[in-house]
């Protein structure tokens, strides 16, 4: 009888543990099965946000360096196109209302500057170029960041109340123009932050700021 009450005390914590480790097993079970559902809920919900990522980490890009510095408002889409022989630009005329300007070109990358990128996008107004962005993947939110205040410094002013759903941080550049990019991280990991350069031009025409707040 002792012998079997021995055995039985002993087996007791090993039950316990058993227990504690199906439940732990469960639990992960679980988590994974709510990070699935929501993953296919925000691909239902964001299909072609979820295509655009699909392709950028399926397709061989480019990496590709630039200064926004560089970037001129007296550029034509030749110039544009002499100035990055290796990538491949789809061009169009812009309807009314239609993305911004009178004529859009768009071009895939894999990295801008040594951060995550997705694509660029240049904009031309009568027949100049007057805007431009860059899209950079939710993961590279903070490096794309850490990469424009290493090039232009801490930004010369910052929304601190959302305008049309985004905060923006924003850069005058020496020539009149601006650097704009998101403040916050999005809350979804299927959108992505835009690094958006405006030209001088622009800027007289539409103030870029507001003081110290990125108009």
């Amino acid at each position: 009888m002792g012998t079997a009450t021995d055995t039985h005390a002993h087996q007791q914590p090993g039950g316990h543990g058993a227990d504690r480790g199906t439940s732990w097993v469960s639990i992960a079970w679980l988590g994974a099965l709510l990070l699935a559902l929501l993953a296919a809920i925000l691909v239902m919900t964001h299909p072609q946000h979820a295509r655009e990522y699909r392709l950028y980490l399926t397709e061989d890009r480019p990496d590709i360096r630039l200064r926004f510095t560089d970037l001129s408002q007296s550029w034509t889409e030749a110039d544009l196109r002499q100035r990055f022989p290796m990538l491949s630009f789809r061009c169009y005329d812009n309807r009314p209302g239609e993305y911004l300007d009178d004529r859009s070109c768009f071009a895939d990358v894999h990295s801008l500057n040594g951060h995550g990128a997705m694509s660029l996008a240049f904009y031309f107004k009568d027949g100049r170029l007057n805007r431009a962005a860059v899209n950079v993947p939710w993961w590279s939110h903070w490096k794309a960041l850490a990469s424009l205040e290493q090039r232009h410094g801490l930004p010369d002013a910052s929304q601190q109340l959302p305008s049309a759903g985004v905060r923006l941080h924003g850069w005058r550049l020496i020539d009149g123009g601006a650097l704009f990019f998101n403040r916050d991280l999005p809350l979804n990991p299927l959108e992505w932050s835009a690094i958006f350069w405006t030209s001088a031009r622009q800027c007289g025409l539409k103030p870029c700021f507001r003081g110290r707040q990125p108009a």
